[in-house]
């Protein structure tokens, strides 16, 4: 209950950034051994009736270090609210879903399936300063403790001009939580842009504050990049 409280506590910490309660992204980890036919597939599938009518954003990212497992792409479900959430999920059953997963049965094999709340988002949507994604998956302790150190840092890397794109906290909701209970991410326009930002945010004196700060509290678990392949129902 003491865990429950303070997961709960961490929604309501910000008030500079955007803290979206109740608003939710489903992730999807596949091993995808013919990306082409698979986006094919994908293609028509968003194309459809049902596609057009999906209550979220769908993203599909290709990584280019994983490490975590074996995947090789992640879908994710980007849903505004909880009844998004609860029409998409209902959704699957539909036949042209259904569909969907047999003729993508022999190219892409399910790795993990996670259900994670938005704790802290903010930066630009702009697609293109989102071309490239930094994945920090952990483990945290007290994540009210930690909203608050993460708060500081990104809001001290704003200042520096250091974040091109997006940045987001997220908590595990869904899912085994054995492995990380949190993750957090920026993202940039491309590879180089984010490996400078990195080196930017790593050498920062505001870093060596936050890593202070969140010592004993969080512990990184694995650190992924991921490149944007396509994005369907942005508009």
């Amino acid at each position: 209950m003491k865990k429950y409280l303070l997961n709960l506590c961490a929604l309501f910490l910000i008030s500079s950034q955007s803290v979206t309660a109740a608003s939710y992204l489903a992730t999807y980890s596949l091993k995808v051994s013919n990306p082409a036919a698979y986006m094919e597939a994908m293609d028509d599938l968003m194309s459809s009736e049902w596609g057009k009518s999906f209550p979220a954003v769908v993203a599909v990212h290709a990584y280019a270090f994983n490490g975590y497992d074996d995947a090789t792409h992640s879908v994710v479900l980007n849903y505004a609210d909880t009844e998004s959430l609860g029409k998409g999920t209902e959704s699957f059953t539909d036949p042209t879903f259904l569909n969907f997963l047999a003729r993508t049965s022999d190219v892409a094999e399910e790795v993990e399936q996670s259900l994670h709340m938005k704790l802290i988002s903010g930066g630009s949507e702009d697609p293109d300063k989102n071309g490239t994604y930094t994945i920090y998956r952990m483990q945290v302790e007290n994540p009210a403790k930690y909203a608050k150190a993460y708060s500081k840092i990104i809001e001290a890397q704003e200042e520096a001009g250091n974040i091109v794109g997006s940045y987001g906290l997220r908590q595990h909701v869904g899912g085994s939580v054995n492995y990380y209970t949190h993750y957090a991410y920026t993202s940039a326009g491309s590879m180089e842009e984010a490996m400078k930002s990195s080196e930017a945010l790593y050498s920062s004196e505001s870093f060596a504050k936050f890593s202070k700060e969140v010592s004993g509290n969080r512990k990184t678990m694995n650190i992924s990049i991921l490149s944007n392949v396509k994005t369907y129902n942005a508009n």
